[in-house]
């Protein structure tokens, strides 16, 4: 639940806390989206470490620059 960039991303039992919610802005083409952390005011954002790309990068906050480790693709799927 802390707002400054590095804060770890993790999963936790639900508790609707400011640090579970979420808000998608479009991105720099149709198909990319921002997820800005209320916690931050919508300030920050999620963001794949030092722009890993390995399998196991480690996802955190950190200032929203829409920087291509910033941006993600929501895909349809079946259940």
């Amino acid at each position: 639940g802390e707002n400054k960039d590095g804060t770890n991303i993790q999963t936790y039992s639900a508790n609707n806390a400011d640090a579970q919610k979420f808000k998608l802005i479009a991105g720099s083409s149709n198909n990319t989206y921002g997820i800005l952390t209320k916690v931050s005011s919508n300030e920050k954002a999620l963001d794949v470490y030092n722009f890993g790309t390995a399998d196991g990068s480690n996802v955190c906050q950190w200032t929203y620059y829409a920087n291509s480790c910033q941006l993600w693709v929501f895909e349809p799927c079946s259940n």
